[in-house]
């Protein structure tokens, strides 16, 4: 062997290469072993290096063309793999797509706006298109509840792995691991717990429309003041106390942070192995070990200030008492808290946003639904669930702007997927563009106008029902839907109420679409609205 090595370095060097792929990166998932490779190829390369002092035969050995043989060996190997034989190659889609990760990654990077750039693709190629080496897009409507639904064989792909080692109800790939953590948030989300949450939603309500009252007939930036209510609100439920953003007018710590670590980690979302490395590089990973430093010391706080009213906190923790508080329990523990606080806020702050833009640009059914509101008595969570408009309205808000428009990643069990007539094979990644499937025309009649009516008396504007699913479906749907409900309906109503709302005069549509940022959730750029007092004010 060391013979054939000395005297053949460069292509028993490429032999290696083809050989690693076949043997061993063709089985399984590789994106967690990243710096695992990383630090083998190091030692190796190293070792040869010794091997060149110690052994007369390897003396006149160049270890860097047999490491640069090696790589053309195996990224050939791929290369040729994913055009010719890979079980995903007879679905169209870009070539490059087809080769590497980095093709959505590049989708990803360009202005954020992926949802938009896999929009572009599904009309250049169809329904289901290949975005990546094992990954597919699909635009069927009927595919959302094969995909995503109760009776689904498909399970959470590698994109989930990124939480580790903070792993969360929302991160968990293990569907009886995730069956266990799920209960836990249904009793933090009971109607009972709904009810007590109320109280203090309302208060912070109640900042916000100060803050309104203050810039009366003035331009202000509602998406900012927005993520501050969203916010201030899951900061009290899960910390026992506001972040105080509605009151200083400030971004609070966590909300630059979370924003400008979505916005850096958005272009890399597609190839997770490259963030596990991230994760190691001391000064790269400076601003996810501060967060999490963060977080610890928030939840020590909160451990020690127990609130009168149970919160979402307290059966975290409680779910946290019955496990063997190992290191490992904590970690996970944290990642609970985490996951709380950014899915109980910047999808509530996005909705609201979208929300209020359509009904600015919508004068005719604001009115409507200003005339709804001031003909409920008691402004209660009860009361507020049952209004047809607002509800309308919120939902089809959801629909032109779902809070994840680029989907959920799924993996295909072996056995594989049909939807209708295509078989979709297994270990297979595969995600459905909601912002794309949403504005189906198959689903949807005039599928990108804002027409809250369709969930009230225009039913033949909804042809498929079963394509809206802003929660997702299944084991996996939101937990929190029913207090981001609560949050929104709860400020709108009090807006609304007091004011009229419209765009202010430099705020522009395109300008508006293009301050979103597609970073797994949407977030909003500025969004100047003007508000004015109503003629009658009901209290």
């Amino acid at each position: 062997m060391a013979l054939l090595i000395s005297s053949f370095p460069g292509l028993s060097s490429a032999a290696t290469g083809v050989a690693l792929h076949h043997l061993l990166f063709r089985q399984g998932e590789w994106d967690s072993s990243a710096p695992t490779l990383l630090s083998s190829y190091v030692v190796i390369f190293a070792g040869l290096n010794v091997l060149k002092l110690g052994a007369p035969e390897f003396q006149n050995l160049n270890t860097y063309y047999v490491l640069a043989c090696h790589l053309l060996g195996l990224f050939s190997s791929i290369i040729v793999y994913r055009m010719l034989f890979h079980r995903l190659r007879k679905f169209p889609g870009p070539v490059l797509a087809g080769i590497t990760s980095w093709y959505a990654n590049c989708l990803s990077a360009k202005k954020l706006h992926k949802f938009e750039e896999i929009g572009r693709l599904h009309r250049q190629y169809g329904d289901y298109v290949r975005v990546g080496p094992r990954e597919l897009s699909i635009a069927n409507p009927r595919a959302l509840p094969i995909i995503y639904g109760h009776a689904s064989q498909t399970t959470k792909g590698p994109f989930y792995d990124g939480a580790k080692p903070y792993i969360s109800v929302h991160s968990t790939r293990d569907k009886r691991d995730h069956a266990r953590r799920r209960k836990m948030w249904d009793r933090a989300f009971s109607s009972k717990s709904l009810r007590d949450y109320e109280q203090r939603v309302s208060r912070y309500a109640a900042q916000l429309l100060s803050v309104i009252a203050d810039n009366v007939g003035k331009p202000i930036d509602m998406s900012r003041w927005f993520n501050y209510y969203s916010f201030d609100v899951i900061g009290d439920l899960i910390f026992g106390k506001s972040f105080d953003m509605l009151i200083t007018g400030k971004d609070a710590y966590m909300l630059k942070t979370l924003h400008k670590d979505m916005q850096s980690m958005g272009p890399f979302l597609h190839s997770m192995w490259i963030l596990e490395i991230f994760k190691l590089i001391p000064g790269l990973n400076s601003s996810l070990l501060v967060y999490f430093e963060w977080v610890k010391e928030q939840i020590e706080n909160r451990m020690k200030n127990e609130p009168e009213n149970p919160d979402i906190f307290t059966q975290l923790e409680a779910d946290f008492r019955n496990t063997k508080q190992s290191k490992k329990d904590q970690l996970h523990f944290h990642g609970e808290v985490n996951v709380g606080l950014v899915a109980g806020s910047d999808s509530t702050a996005s909705t609201l946003t979208n929300l209020f833009y359509e009904l600015a640009n919508a004068p005719e059914f604001t009115c409507l639904l200003q005339a709804e509101i001031d003909s409920v008595k008691e402004r209660t969570y009860q009361e507020l669930s049952q209004m047809q408009l607002l509800n309308a309205a919120i939902d089809e808000t959801m629909r032109l702007h779902p809070a994840i428009p680029s989907g959920m990643q799924r993996l295909t069990s072996q056995k594989g997927v049909m939807i209708d007539d295509v078989y979709i094979p297994g270990n297979c990644l595969v995600q459905i563009p909601l912002y794309s499937i949403f504005r189906d025309e198959r689903s949807f009649a005039q599928p990108n106008e804002f027409i809250p009516q369709r969930w009230t008396d225009r039913p033949d504007l909804v042809k498929d029902p079963s394509a809206y699913a802003p929660f997702g479906l299944g084991p996996f749907a939101c937990a929190g839907r029913q207090l981001a409900y609560m949050e929104i309906r709860r400020i709108t109503t009090e807006l609304l109420s007091r004011y009229d709302i419209s765009l202010a005069k430099d705020q522009t549509r395109e300008a508006f679409y293009e301050g979103q940022r597609d970073s797994f959730t949407v977030v909003c750029g500025k969004l100047q609205l003007e508000f004015t007092e109503r003629g009658t004010v009901k209290v």
